[in-house]
């Protein structure tokens, strides 16, 4: 698989956890928008299981019947900021780790390695995004309740991607050490949804998705997730307001490119801890 195909595939596995809560829309009793909480931060998470496939310059791989590679744990922060009733930015960043070992004989790089090669995947990035807001709810059917909304999502991801594969050759036993690491932005667009169920409770639905056919290679990739946010100190009407959220996230990619094709799946449960002030 070529470079910019490679990159494209990691540079999107791990989409950002976020865009949930933000807007701050709390109308007073004329209905008016009251921006006293613009800026939120927020430690988050994401417990996933890969399964997939791969062909790196080689043979196909199977991440989820050929390898050890399990349940990962992945942990970043957020960080978004209000700027007007239709306009917020969100930056983001998360340190991807995946790792096991081959249960079977396979090539990368164009080097056959034995089973029981070592095999890590690694992709740290930064996430910049814009949302701008498409409908929301004139009035909140309880004074102090955030109403719904509907963005729309333009983002871009600075990815640093690497794979590594350490074992022995095949034939020789000689130990063979092969590495693939490039950088490079990824675009990508999408919606997100939100509003207020109860007094202290939230939920929130995004979809992201992405279809590339450049240069001989076809891309697509789509995320989704789902999200409750609850209040920790509802009664604090002044100070910087605490959350906790949980959720559960998809992320699919497929690609294809002179004859080397990834297909790989992540599922799981999300968490967060968020400030917003």
């Amino acid at each position: 698989m070529k470079k910019l195909a490679l990159v494209m595939v990691l540079a999107i596995l791990i989409p950002v956890s976020g865009f949930a809560w933000d807007k701050s829309y709390h109308p007073d009793n004329a209905g008016k928008i009251n921006f006293n909480k613009v800026t939120s931060i927020e430690l988050l998470g994401w417990k996933n299981d890969l399964e997939g496939s791969i062909r790196v310059d080689g043979t196909p791989l199977d991440l989820d019947s050929e390898t050890t590679i399990g349940d990962e744990t992945r942990v970043g922060f957020r960080v978004s900021h209000v700027l007007n009733h239709r306009a917020s930015l969100e930056f983001s960043y998360m340190k991807n780790d995946n790792s096991g070992t081959t249960t079977k004989t396979f090539q990368f790089e164009n080097e056959t390695y034995k089973a029981g090669a070592n095999i890590r995947l690694q992709n740290s990035w930064f996430d910049l995004a814009y949302n701008h807001n498409l409908t929301r709810s004139k009035q909140a059917d309880k004074e102090g309740r955030e109403v719904f909304y509907l963005d729309g999502i333009f983002g871009v991801k600075f990815s640093n991607a690497e794979i590594s594969v350490t074992g022995n050759d095949n034939i020789t036993n000689a130990y063979i050490d092969e590495k693939w690491d490039e950088s490079f932005p990824v675009p990508y667009f999408g919606l997100a949804a939100g509003g207020q169920i109860a007094d202290n409770l939230w939920l929130k639905g995004y979809l992201k998705y992405i279809k590339i056919n450049a240069g001989g290679g076809d891309a697509m990739h789509n995320d989704y997730g789902i999200n409750l946010a609850l209040r920790l100190n509802p009664n604090n009407k002044d100070n910087t307001e605490w959350f906790v959220d949980l959720g559960y996230r998809g992320v699919k990619y497929d690609l294809e490119k002179d004859g080397d094709k990834a297909d790989l799946r992540y599922t799981g449960p999300t968490f967060g801890v968020f400030a917003r002030f």
